[in-house]
């Protein structure tokens, strides 16, 4: 009555629905998860010291001498409350914001990618950030930043969801090193 060929087809658009509603349900059960169940992490960040130079920043397209900064810091966190049987890796990073023109400035001063949760406790101290920052307009003229840890948690399946610690430190930028 069937081939071989049609009940083939029809097996795998069996097996094809029921993995896009087990997918689905994953998805939806993590979200929940995270939103209720998941605890906030513990995080603490000190600014040790920051540098304000004048010069070329080495990076990118620019050439032209501006002022950049350079920055050490003490990070403890303890992420583990974020991984969950859902979590592939977490993609943590720094973040400092400033003021700018017309807009807020947000960089990234340092980042990491963990893998597992015995990875998840993090203790740096007196670190160099990763990233120099520096500003479009060429100059701080000594503005007021916050510096975040903030996450991206990936999961094998589902949406990734990003947010952000409740431990921020504010730092003002010195005034350049060298003189022009």
């Amino acid at each position: 009555m069937f081939s071989t060929f049609q009940r083939i087809q029809q097996y795998w658009g069996f097996v094809t629905t029921v993995t896009v509603f087990l997918a689905a349900a994953i998805s939806i059960s993590s979200v929940i998860q995270e939103h209720y169940f998941v605890d906030i992490p513990r995080v603490s960040i000190n600014v040790q010291s920051i540098d304000v130079r004048y010069g070329k920043p080495h990076i990118g397209y620019n050439y032209k001498r501006q002022e950049y900064s350079l920055m050490k810091f003490d990070l403890e966190a303890d992420l583990t409350p974020l991984f969950t049987w859902n979590t592939k890796q977490l993609f943590v990073y720094l973040a400092a914001t400033y003021p700018g023109k017309p807009y807020a400035n947000k960089v990234v001063v340092w980042d990491a990618i963990i893998r597992s949760k015995e990875d998840a406790v993090l203790s740096l101290s007196d670190m160099t950030a990763d990233y120099s920052i520096y500003d479009v307009t060429g100059k701080f003229n000594g503005r007021n930043a916050t510096l975040s840890l903030e996450w991206n948690a990936q999961p094998y399946v589902g949406l990734l969801t990003w947010n952000k610690g409740s431990e921020r430190e504010r730092f003002e930028f010195p005034q350049p090193a060298t003189a022009r």
